[in-house]
């Protein structure tokens, strides 16, 4: 009994630190392996920019001066705000930039994926380039995106978003999380394409997007779409998008049992993906990126079960001890400070506490999975201008 318990202890360590560590290891020896792809810094095609909104007002017009301030010939740009059923004054601010040359598209309630599909039906542009009203795009984004369409190859671009986090430890952990999948991203776009967009900052060729479910989280399937179709997703560093990280773990939270619950249900859809025979190295990056990483909280209890029953039989003890100190202090420094950590010793156990939350946020979000939830509308939470 005490072998079999080991043996799933460890087993279970084995394997969250493969997902956790293993993989971008692997992506760094891979190095060797990566595609390059053509780039022109001249190229200049027709872009839409879709700014998906709904109910926005106390951002929308600090994202249209931003808008406005890009660093793209303004006649080969539209600029058009894709309001999915908004209720509070978002319209009437973005009608004040008419004269501006900024289109107001409004659309019944149908969520961001419903009305990015009918954008990518109405423009007639030859790029489409899908943000959020909270994203602030530095002036060069377009140019550095759209450079990368000099290859035929390429379907889509990711850019880079970059999280702002003063305010609390949730903020944080949420940059630091990212500048991790950052890492992750850059390097499998390296190698074949990259497995997910950023939401913020994203572009697609027209001619190459791919209509999906509105139940579908669209910079994660959209992505995958392309790639099943033959195009590479690629990521462009350069093109950078800016917002404000969450200010507490309760906002964070609910982001990502949504985020990952729609998450869950486009990987399931796209499937087929996950098929070395086929797709090849794509395939792999998607297992260890996507699917690995969902299952995770399965490999955590197995482990935690294990230890505790190996205390109980008198072994490692001391461990079991200390996981569970390390697991309460984070949860005791996370949940009760409402500025940034600055101690390393507090920074490291708010990220202790952020993975936990985000492990269980997956569990939920396999509940939700399993009892049918689509979650295709929400209401954004965006911090007090």
């Amino acid at each position: 009994m005490v072998a079999f318990l080991e043996a799933v202890l460890w087993g279970s360590v084995a394997v969250t630190v493969m997902i956790t560590v293993g993989y971008p290891l692997f992506l760094v020896l891979a190095a060797p392996w990566v595609r390059r792809h053509a780039v022109d810094q001249a190229l200049e095609p027709s872009l839409t920019l879709v700014v998906a909104a709904y109910n926005e007002e106390a951002v929308i017009a600090r994202k249209l001066e931003n808008c406005l301030e890009l660093d793209y010939p303004r006649g080969k740009l539209a600029i058009v705000v894709a309001s999915d059923g908004s209720s509070d004054g978002t319209h009437d601010i973005v009608r004040g930039y008419a004269d501006r040359g900024i289109r107001l598209a409004e659309f019944p309630r149908t969520g961001k994926t419903g009305i990015q599909n009918l954008m990518a039906k109405q423009a007639d542009t030859e790029v489409l380039v899908f943000s959020d009203a909270n994203a602030m795009y530095r002036p060069d984004a377009l140019r550095k995106l759209v450079r990368n369409f000099a290859d035929p190859a390429v379907g889509g671009v990711c850019g880079e978003l970059v999280y702002t986090a003063d305010e609390a430890g949730a903020g944080q952990s949420e940059s630091t999380y990212w500048s991790y999948e950052r890492f992750i991203k850059r390097r499998e776009s390296d190698l074949s394409s990259v497995v997910g967009a950023n939401g913020s900052i994203y572009a697609v060729r027209r001619a190459d997007y791919v209509t999906i479910d509105n139940d579908l989280i669209s910079d994660f399937v959209e992505p995958l779409a392309i790639v099943a179709a033959g195009k590479r997703m690629v990521y462009e560093p350069e093109a950078v998008s800016v917002e404000e990280a969450s200010t507490n773990y309760g906002t964070e939270f609910r982001r990502k049992v949504r985020i990952l619950t729609r998450s869950i249900r486009g990987l399931l859809r796209m499937r087929r993906l996950l098929n070395p025979w086929r797709y090849g190295l794509f395939a792999a990056q998607l297992t260890m990126h996507k699917l690995m990483r969902f299952v995770t909280p399965a490999f955590l209890l197995l482990g935690a079960v294990a230890l505790l029953a190996l205390a109980v039989l008198g072994r490692y003890r001391v461990l079991a001890g200390t996981a569970a100190v390390v697991l309460a202090l984070a949860v005791a420094v996370a949940r009760g400070r409402e500025h940034a950590p600055r101690s390393l010793a507090a920074k490291v156990l708010n990220l202790v506490y952020y993975y936990a939350m985000a492990n269980y946020a997956l569990v939920l979000a396999w509940i939700n999975v399993w009892r049918g939830q689509r979650m295709v509308l929400w209401v954004p939470e965006r911090p007090q201008q």
